[in-house]
């Protein structure tokens, strides 16, 4: 892969960079390994702050959860198991939820490749070994951002590559999913080398001819190298092994095929089906693979199916898909109705956008670029005020991606990643899954947005200067600090919440489909848990608990009228408020059979 020849002021291109020097290729591949050893010890550090044993979302749960099951048993059959299984076979009442019942087994993961590289990591490290996992994620997506930033800065191209290596790293949400055992850093590198391989083959010149550019030399241009066949290819299958961890892979792939394939139909018509060919064949190889040994385990396929449903449900409730858009893009979760939410967030961007706009005018900032920028700075205490928490808004938990979205769009190649920031977010919306677009940090399912834009904002940032970038900077290490703040928090109170549990009695969930699965750590086949998320399965538990003949029963409620004083069998003999995450009131309640 070649990095992109700079433009030149109008609109021709420039001649191509001139050939690194042998002896700097050695000095640059040290500072990289260097820089990524250095942000490795800061996650690791970073990662200290947090209990191991809870996580900042329930899907992680369900993962430790089966890391645990396959411990326990000593094999590497990713089967949850089920405890009451015989008197209860079609699972209604699993302590688990969103299992898949293949067979005989309880699955509860969605990318096997991810447990498998776990195991040995939870082996030598438990919880906190396989955190190296998401950490290299964040340290390859940090790479591909700054590979990204020197082909699309103008001049001095390595500072603007090292500022945003760090500053993507730990500015924005990136380093809040780096210490989380969830996929989404994994696939969000495998995303953006798939943008910067194939914006290479977009961007590349025409093939040289006499040691000069055939368009710089008026010559006929002859069709793409057999390097661009291998960008194209390699850019595919980045995209294809994104698509078996992060659904949103598939719809970033098809926007990115799509802008680069413009581009080429504009420059190199010729091209462009044998191009589309090679980055969809290197596409569907990671996803076939990963089909195939799915089958190979389980016996049947698992992404495909997740595929599938989010396809088929796309589209659906739209008023509910509306609002999951504009939280996921500005919204606050402070815990006001959803409009004035909405409204905070939208002037968080609004009043950053100002301050980027005003300052990207001039080498210095106008007074009016610093009253905006302390507008916005009031805002955020304001919502943070409130308590830490989720912000679930992409522009609003990465400053970074405002000024991106402001001040990305004067080269060429800025605006092809711009488009493709911006060009894919209506998909997502439409095809992400509903109801949960609350608890997450910064949008989980446009992470990749939020990524290539706050790649342009460094670069733009960058070209004007230290005073325009520092304040950004800084903004966006606040807003992140208060995200690695509630990661604390939240996995400490979490935690201390699963110890409340009694251990030998039976715990029956009521109306709380996910909280057995927020305590994946403490979860294991001697666990004899129940979940009963609405009416009609609580008879099913407590037949369970009645064919097991449970003397005690520990129940966890929303409310307490739903750990009433009679429960079947069980009358109840204390009810209290249990401890755990800020702003989430739950019941715990002791029963006896009567």
């Amino acid at each position: 892969m070649t990095a992109a020849v700079a433009e030149a002021p109008s609109g021709v291109a420039a001649e191509p960079p001139a050939p690194v020097d042998g002896a700097r290729a050695p000095r640059s591949g040290v500072r990289v390994v260097l820089a990524v050893l250095a942000l490795l010890v800061v996650y690791g550090a970073l990662s200290l702050a947090n209990d191991p044993r809870a996580f900042l979302g329930t899907d992680t749960g369900g993962k430790v959860a089966t890391l645990r099951a396959m411990d326990a048993r000593g094999d590497l059959d990713p089967d949850l198991g089920y405890w009451a299984e015989q008197y209860d076979p079609h699972g209604v009442a699993h302590p688990i939820a969103l299992n898949y019942h293949i067979g005989d087994r309880w699955v509860n993961v969605t990318t096997l490749p991810m447990i498998y590289a776990a195991v040995p990591l939870h082996e030598l490290g438990g919880l906190r070994g396989i955190l190296l996992l998401p950490m290299l994620g964040g340290c390859l997506s940090a790479l591909a951002a700054r590979a990204l930033a020197r082909r699309i800065a103008a001049r001095d191209r390595d500072r603007a590559g090292w500022v945003t290596f760090w500053a993507v790293s730990l500015a924005t949400p990136v380093v809040v999913y780096s210490l989380d055992f969830w996929e989404h850093t994994l696939g969000l590198a495998a995303m953006l080398w798939g943008v910067v391989a194939l914006l290479d083959v977009a961007d590349r010149p025409a093939p040289l001819v006499d040691g000069a550019s055939a368009v710089s030399s008026g010559e006929r241009a002859e069709p793409v190298s057999p390097a661009g066949w291998r960008a194209a290819a390699l850019g595919g299958a980045a995209f294809g092994l994104a698509a078996t961890m992060r659904t949103e892979a598939i719809v970033y792939a098809a926007v990115t095929f799509v802008v680069v394939g413009v581009t080429l139909l504009v420059h190199r018509r010729r091209d462009v089906l044998r191009i589309g060919a090679a980055a969809a064949v290197g596409f569907v190889v990671p996803l076939g693979l990963n089909h195939l040994f799915e089958r190979v385990v389980l016996g049947q396929g698992l992404r495909a199916s997740r595929a599938s449903s989010a396809v088929s449900d796309g589209g659906n409730d739209v008023g509910d898909r509306l609002g999951d858009a504009f939280r996921t893009t500005v919204g606050v979760n402070n815990f006001h109705p959803p409009a004035a939410d909405w409204v905070i967030g939208g002037l968080i961007a609004a009043f950053v956008a100002i301050a980027v706009v005003l300052m990207l005018r001039g080498r210095r900032w106008p007074v009016l670029a610093w009253v905006a920028l302390l507008g916005a700075a009031l805002l955020y205490v304001v919502r943070f005020g409130d308590g830490l928490g989720f912000v679930p808004g992409m522009l609003v938990a990465s400053p970074l991606a405002v000024a991106g979205l402001v001040g990305g769009w004067s080269s060429t190649s800025g605006r092809r990643v711009a488009a493709i920031a911006i060009g894919a977010l209506p998909l997502v919306w439409l095809y992400q899954y509903r109801g949960g677009a609350n608890p997450q940090w910064g949008g989980r399912y446009v992470l990749l947005s939020g990524a290539l834009l706050a790649v342009l904002g460094v670069v733009a940032l960058c070209a004007r200067g230290r005073s325009a970038l520092v304040p950004i900077v800084v903004a966006g290490l606040l807003v992140t600090g208060c995200g690695l703040g509630w990661l604390s928090v939240r996995s400490q109170g979490v935690a201390d919440s699963a110890a409340v549990l009694d251990t030998t009695a039976p715990v029956l969930s009521i109306g709380l489909p996910h909280q057995l699965r927020e305590w994946g750590a403490s979860y294991g086949p001697e666990r004899r848990w129940l979940t009963a998320e609405l009416a009609s399965e609580l008879p099913v538990a407590l037949d369970v608990l009645d064919a097991v003949g449970a003397r005690r029963l520990t129940v966890v409620a929303r409310t307490r009228s739903q750990a009433p004083r009679r429960l079947g069998p069980f009358v109840r003999t204390g009810r209290e408020a249990l401890p755990g995450v800020p702003g989430v009131d739950l019941v715990v309640a002791r029963y006896q059979r009567a």
